[in-house]
């Protein structure tokens, strides 16, 4: 199994914080971290927000701005060489959908071929933050027939073919082009959601999935047996799909991994799952644990079918 870290930039005013964020992905890039994934959110009001927290140190601000994924991506490209980039993951509405393909096309090309297309329908309370961006918001059944459509539109964008694309949605007058991207056949597409309409738009078009966001495990038992049968029915490989899942449980006790930890993610792995996704601890200390006891305990973990 692997580990990938997901690294926010939200309320981030202090000096030099473009220095402090490529010393974070440097040493994630070191440490040997498979994957850095940073949030594709603008603007986000505590209260519509769920998973948010409503107490901890200090007060909580109006609103949490944050910095744009894709320039982050860029930015920290530049700084490292060897870990994968992605966003978790770009809303089809909060762009346009030809200019998404091709920044993850920049994206590939100059980090020497790192970069997902990572990408999704858009989180049900993302309502208040289109809303005060000025994109429109359709409902959860429109966005996820847009999401499909989108994803159409990249595979015939990245093949180069001279034609129109005609979508019920999105219109182009001609696909002809010469991609930038280094991973072939393209930038593997990586859709992360929840939801049975989610499940078989990812196992008709994902090279990789996120599901689950700290969910249990018969919760992903659920998911995965869903994906299957929806593989199954479009004959596609189910395990060719790369499975990840946001690993949000306290890894620490007594300053030391907490052996509980390396149980809990054994399962996943016995599950399918090739990669958790962990954040960033603000603590230097706590990295250092995680780099010097969590990494290469997990690496050594089995993964079903792989």
């Amino acid at each position: 199994m692997r580990v990938g870290i997901n690294i926010g930039g939200a309320n981030t005013h202090e000096p030099a914080v473009g220095e402090r964020l490529a010393h974070m992905a440097e040493q994630a890039d070191q440490a040997g971290f498979s994957t850095l994934m940073v949030p594709d959110h603008f603007t986000l009001r505590p209260e519509s927000v769920p998973f948010m927290p409503r107490e901890g140190n200090g007060p909580i601000p109006a609103v949490m701005d944050f910095f744009e994924a894709w320039s982050t991506l860029a930015f920290v490209a530049a700084r490292t060489s060897q870990i994968k980039l992605s966003t978790l993951v770009s809303g089809i509405t909060m762009r346009y959908p030809a200019m998404l393909v091709k920044l993850a096309d920049t994206l590939d090309a100059l980090s020497n071929g790192r970069a997902y297309l990572g990408i999704g329908a858009g989180p049900n309370f993302g309502e208040d933050e289109h809303q005060r961006m000025g994109f429109p918001f359709p409902s959860a059944g429109e966005r996820i027939a847009r999401l499909e459509e989108v994803l159409r539109m990249a595979l015939q964008l990245w093949s180069g073919e001279d034609k129109p694309f005609e979508g019920k949605y999105y219109q182009l007058t001609s696909t002809i082009g010469n991609p930038f991207f280094v991973q072939k056949p393209h930038p593997p597409i990586m859709i992360a959601g929840n939801g049975n309409k989610m499940l078989r738009v990812m196992a008709q078009y994902a090279d990789a999935i996120n599901i689950g966001f700290g969910g249990g495990l018969d919760d992903l038992r659920e998911k995965l047996a869903k994906l299957r049968e929806h593989c199954e029915t479009l004959n596609r490989s189910y395990e060719h799909i790369k499975k990840t899942t946001f690993f949000v449980v306290p890894m620490i006790r007594d300053g030391h991994l907490d052996p509980a930890i390396l149980e809990q993610i054994a399962v996943l792995g016995e599950l399918g799952f090739e990669e958790i996704i962990i954040r960033y601890p603000s603590d230097p200390a706590m990295f250092e644990i995680i780099v010097t006891e969590l990494l290469p305990a997990v690496a050594k973990l089995p993964v079903a079918g792989a």
